[in-house]
């Protein structure tokens, strides 16, 4: 493992990202920008404010709260970005369907938006009904006594057993997608352009692209914590019906994303290597979602960063 991954950066910031279409989308404090590569070759950079409802309200500041409402956030956020990188770049050139013409009449000015909170809620739907669900609906096929303490801990870590190999399956069958691939190319030019501004360096290509592509605050990484924590949590749980199951899991979810969060974040910043350990996993899982980008992704990151940073 890369040795800069763990090394105490000269700047400490919260500047994240999200790889787009042919593009990448970074986020600092209130302000986001998007670069996109255009097909003719230009880059358009778009910067917006945007005030995170962990700022917003109270509440959403405590700990383990905010990191289920970041999580919510982050998502409207990076679908909203990626719906709008496939259009800059005229991903789908065909004719409107039927259907969509008839929803552009039926919503008009606010078919986008319709659209953008519809893809959200099917993603969570998918990411509900792959991960946590069809897991534990497997994990019911095995046929040892589950009503005992221990058999309900063995379930529930079958059922963790069972969600890690889906997650991984389905990353891995996902790289193998040649447009998806440009995607992590662009992921890993993200965490090239955010070393190199940890680092105070010039925010050139050249110091930029020297850089590891795997990144200790990686979305990727967090995922992987969730999937981790809701083994942990679930096996406090008995083992019940599929319905009662699936109704505790998904009343545990923001729970999980919010002890996720606080893990991740300390694992992330720690010193201590057994907390950091728990990094590891994402990290090599990274080693398949962030791929080296050439120079020209590098550039595209490099703009969006230059975006929202103030020096």
């Amino acid at each position: 493992m890369e040795k800069e991954i763990w090394k105490k950066p000269l700047r400490q910031c919260n500047v994240g990202g999200e790889a787009l279409i042919e593009g990448v989308m970074m986020r600092n404090g209130n302000r986001i920008a998007t670069a996109i590569r255009k097909s003719n070759g230009e880059i358009v950079v778009e910067t917006t404010e945007y005030v995170p409802l962990s700022k917003r309200f109270c509440l959403f500041k405590l700990p383990v709260i905010r990191g289920a409402v970041n999580m919510i956030d982050s998502m409207f956020i990076g679908m909203k970005a990626l719906m709008d990188s496939a259009e800059k770049v005229d991903i789908e050139e065909e004719e409107d369907s039927k259907l969509d013409r008839f929803l552009k009449k039926v919503f008009g000015d606010k078919f986008f938006q319709v659209m953008l909170y519809f893809s959200v809620v099917i993603a969570l739907l998918f990411g509900i009904g792959l991960f946590m669900l069809l897991p534990n609906w497997i994990t019911g096929w095995f046929s040892f006594d589950k009503s005992t303490t221990g058999g309900s801990i063995l379930a529930n870590l079958i059922e963790g057993l069972i969600r890690l190999i889906i997650f991984f399956s389905y990353i891995w069958l996902v790289s193998r997608n040649k447009e998806i691939k440009r995607v992590f190319q662009y992921h890993g030019a993200e965490h090239n352009a955010i070393y190199a501004y940890e680092n105070k360096e010039e925010l050139t290509v050249e110091n930029a692209i020297r850089h590891t592509t795997l990144h200790p605050r990686c979305g990727t990484a967090y995922l992987f914590v969730v999937i981790i924590t809701s083994i942990v949590l679930f096996s406090f749980a008995k083992w019940h019906s599929p319905l009662v199951n699936m109704a505790i899991r998904l009343l545990l979810l923001p729970l999980v994303a919010g002890i996720a969060y606080e893990v991740f974040k300390l694992a992330a910043k720690s010193g201590f290597k057994p907390l950091r350990a728990i990094s590891y996993p994402g990290l090599m899982l990274q080693k398949i979602t962030t791929q080296p980008p050439d120079e020209s992704q590098v550039e595209v990151a490099l703009a969006a960063l230059k975006a929202v940073i103030d020096d």
